[in-house]
């Protein structure tokens, strides 16, 4: 295609084009996502015709099963949405269209939702603390049915548990000089906990110890008060701390109560090892959380390559499409990756041509003619050298 901007004034750079411009259909969104037990797809396919109306045909499979063969009608430059629930345990499914002008754009391959669950050990004492707790844990699909060896403690003491995996999360209920705080409440909207927290018009009641940053720093405050805070230990385990009683406080009984311990699960298992999603699109980056100091990506075409960790995790960004599958010591973990690009599927403004000057003639005498004299200057010292050497070697004998 032609390049971006009305005009290309390129210092010493051209820019080459060799598309011709096709109608084309592309797949140029794709994602599965849980459901429940189940997943939900969505498919979106663009017809990017500049005149012409299109029909598309498409096929959805899971290995040798078809889910869903059917045409979609599309108007030019239009788009159309495709909606699938999948049956709990579905396997990676692949929609295809018809052949057309460009081939990568008209196959998606789709891995099952991550379901990544936390292991929660509920250790608060107070027994309606423990049950408005436990609800919210259970409404967020996160947590495991599994206690044994937790990922996290719930829990009302001031030591931080034991277990070089287990984080903490702190509910101090002191009733001591109560104070019920009503805002403003500042959040750091930047920290995981705090994402989708709306306090305006919620009565946060905390008693002794709240305002002081002993547990941590700050995540939620109300004026020099500290209502919830975080810390990393010396393991590397995060420590929350959160002051509040909830008898007296209408925090629980808003949204924010579910959407806290949401962040609190989410935010657990994106530290857990292996990937948070298992579906990319080309060109964006994938972390991978690994126990080990080295990892082998198996690329589609079976080639393998040495990955380099950095921080916690390794970070790649896949060149080709289709499944890759990255092994870390006895675990592996597989993800797709698809085009789904719009603005590489569209053809239709294609064209061939060369835009910009590699050199101009003017700027090309100057810069060499500047450089003349400096060869002039140089045949002279030579000519001088030689005269010099010539007339003293005929005096000698």
């Amino acid at each position: 295609h032609a390049p971006p901007g009305t005009e290309f004034s390129g210092d010493r750079i051209q820019w080459w084009a060799f598309g011709t411009a096709q109608p084309n259909l592309a797949f140029v969104n794709a994602t599965r996502t849980t459901h429940g037990d189940a997943d939900r797809v969505l498919l979106e396919v663009a017809n990017f015709s500049a005149t012409a109306s299109a029909s598309a045909a498409y096929r959805i499979t899971s290995g040798s099963n078809l889910l869903r063969s059917a045409t979609l009608n599309l108007e030019p430059r239009a788009r159309q949405r495709l909606i699938l629930n999948l049956p709990a345990g579905t396997l990676a499914i692949e929609a295809t269209l018809a052949d057309d002008a460009l081939a990568a754009d008209n196959r998606v391959t789709l891995l099952p939702a991550v379901r990544k669950r936390i292991r929660v050990q509920n250790a608060l004492e107070d027994v309606a603390l423990r049950a408005l707790v436990d609800k919210a844990l259970d409404s967020t699909g996160l947590r495991s049915s599994l206690a044994a060896a937790p990922e996290l403690i719930l829990h009302n003491a001031r030591a931080t548990p034991a277990g070089t995996n287990a984080w903490g999360f702190r509910i101090l209920t002191d009733t001591n000089n109560a104070t019920p705080h009503t805002g403003p409440f500042i959040v750091d909207t930047a920290h995981p906990l705090a994402r989708g927290l709306a306090l305006d018009g919620v009565v946060w009641t905390a008693g002794t110890g709240a305002g002081t940053n002993q547990f941590g720093l700050p995540i939620v405050t109300a004026g020099n008060t500290s209502l919830l805070t975080a810390q990393t230990d010396a393991l590397g385990r995060e420590q929350i701390t959160m002051h509040l009683l909830a008898d007296r406080s209408t925090f629980t009984a808003t949204p924010n109560w579910p959407i806290l311990f949401w962040n609190l699960l989410t935010w657990r298992a994106r530290e857990t090892p292996g990937l948070v999603e298992s579906n990319f699109r080309l060109g964006s980056e994938v972390a991978v959380r690994a126990l080990t100091s080295s990892a082998q990506l198996t690329l589609p075409n079976g080639a393998n390559r040495s990955l380099t960790k950095s921080a916690e995790e390794f970070v790649l960004e896949p060149e080709t499409t289709g499944l890759h599958t990255v092994t870390a010591g006895a675990s592996s973990w597989q993800f797709a990756v698809n085009l789904l690009a719009p603005e590489e599927s569209d053809l239709a403004n294609a064209k061939t041509g060369k835009w910009g000057e590699w050199e101009k003639p003017e700027e090309t005498r100057r810069e060499y003619a500047s450089v003349l004299w400096l060869f002039v200057l140089g045949a002279l010292v030579v000519m001088v050298t030689h005269l010099f050497l010539v007339t003293h070697s005929k005096g000698r004998v």
